[in-house]
């Protein structure tokens, strides 16, 4: 009897189950977040500290083409309102620090001299700093005949910033040296999602126009006046990028 008993309420619970997934199938969700893995156009920026010693010092300009950049992974965050609007956001960060050693004098002069100790050359203390982030809005459009393609478009606005600084171990040296740069790029979006099931998806996107602003600043040594260098920049069809990604 207790075992009919059970078998009955595990037949009851398993309907009763059945019947909510299908319902909330159905439905549409309010907000969707969703989680991918993006391969595509590199959009880091690098900048490196000069030396502090020389006598001449040229603008560097930054470059902000991404067909320069090599082949890179992220990570994006989405939320789907409604099925219909999507909001992305990603970004990245990087930091790296290397410290100070002194010079250690050897006993060899200017040419190689065997059982003479050699020089260990001092290290200088450098620190980088580079991060970037993003955000992005777009539509999605349906299509009755292929309701698992959803194209969309949108707009997408990118920051990147990057810091170096280099202090060099020598009594000559005036100071720390230091470098910076930023980039604004704002530009068109547009995409396709192909849903393999409800919560399964791979896409590709490309800007059909981005426009960047970039300025790099360097101050070889302290007290010096910063040295600007600008640089604009236009792309057609740039920044491809593919994802693989999941939606809960």
């Amino acid at each position: 009897m207790k075992i009919k008993s059970i078998i009955t309420i595990i037949a009851l619970l398993s309907v009763g189950v059945s019947a909510l997934a299908q319902e909330k199938e159905g439905r549409t969700q309010p907000v969707r977040i969703g989680v991918a893995l993006t391969a595509g156009a590199n959009g880091y920026m690098s900048v490196t500290a000069q030396s502090g010693m020389l006598t001449t010092y040229q603008a560097r300009e930054l470059s902000a083409d991404w067909t320069d950049k090599s082949l890179a992974f992220g990570v994006e965050g989405s939320l789907i309102i409604c099925d219909r609007w999507k909001l992305d956001l990603g970004g990245s960060l990087s930091a790296s620090n290397v410290p100070p050693r002194a010079e250690v004098p050897g006993t060899m002069g200017n040419a190689y001299e065997m059982g003479e100790i050699p020089t260990y050359a001092s290290v200088d203390m450098q620190h980088r700093l580079n991060y970037s982030a993003f955000i992005a809005s777009s539509y999605y459009f349906r299509i009755a005949s292929a309701p698992a393609l959803r194209p969309y478009v949108g707009v997408r606005f990118q920051a990147f910033y990057a810091g170096a600084t280099r202090r060099e171990q020598s009594y000559e040296a005036m100071g720390r040296s230091t470098s910076e740069g930023f980039a604004l790029a704002p530009g068109l979006l547009t995409g396709v999602d192909y849903y393999f099931s409800r919560n399964f998806f791979v896409g590709a996107s490309v800007e059909p126009f981005r426009y960047t602003y970039a300025v790099a600043a360097d101050r070889p040594q302290e007290g010096l006046s910063l040295q600007y260098s600008d640089t604009h920049y236009f792309g057609v069809l740039a920044a491809p990028q593919f994802k693989i990604g999941f939606v809960f």
